[in-house]
């Protein structure tokens, strides 16, 4: 399993972030000193770095640099700044990447997958969602509970890992449909409820067909 360093000094982002990543099957490391990032790096117990960039002490791309030094492991940026100019000098010390605060949760996982599939080819980035009984596999577009499975849409199982990072969360339409149009998926609010109404459709062979919840004028949840 990939283990991801969190460096991080908001201490309820902090625990929001590790608590997300830890139900989408990764584990996490949370240093309570900044100055010990550099050394859990050299044991080679993580896979990939969280770097906030407003750190005390040291900021984010002096521990960048500072790692950069005797490892390549791969480390994502977290920010609020937001100029361009922030993101070069980013990846001018050493980072691979670059996430805007506030950043949505399947956004962020998308990049950490990419990180890893191009940091380590051999391993594979099968991840788990889990939610209760249910065990969502986005790579394979599988749905499964117990023995038995569903195929999912590219489309539905954005839907369903939406949901499942925030459960007992009514999550408005046209947030489903920006994050949709993040990874390239094109849809209005017509083709939505179209997609919802499949998807309901299919989770009734997991004898799950009330699953996903309407909040009439406000939006889904699970």
């Amino acid at each position: 399993m990939m283990r991801l360093l969190i460096a991080e000094d908001d201490e309820v982002l902090r625990r929001e972030l590790s608590r997300d990543l830890e139900s989408h099957g990764y584990e996490t490391a949370v240093p309570e000193r900044f100055e010990d990032v550099e050394d859990i790096v050299k044991q080679g117990k993580v896979h990939l770095v969280l770097l906030d960039v407003t750190l005390p002490g040291r900021d984010g791309y002096e521990i960048c640099r500072s790692i950069r030094r005797f490892s390549r492991i791969p480390i994502l940026f977290l920010t609020s700044r937001d100029t361009d100019m922030d993101e070069l000098y980013g990846m001018t010390m050493g980072g691979d990447d670059f996430v805007r605060k506030p950043y949505k949760m399947p956004i962020l996982l998308a990049r950490i997958e990419a990180l890893i599939r191009r940091s380590y080819p051999d391993a594979g980035t099968e991840r788990e969602i889990l939610w209760q009984d249910f065990r969502l596999l986005p790579a394979k577009g599988k749905l499964c509970r117990g023995e038995r499975e569903i195929i999912l849409t590219r489309q539905e199982t954005l839907l369903l890992s939406c949901l499942f990072a925030r459960p007992g969360e009514v999550i408005r339409r046209v947030d489903f449909i920006e994050e949709l149009w993040d990874n390239q998926v094109f849809i209005d609010d017509n083709t939505l409820s179209v997609h919802m109404t499949r998807l309901r459709g299919k989770l009734k062979e997991l004898d799950a067909g009330d699953l996903i919840v309407t909040r009439y004028g406000q939006g889904y949840l699970i």
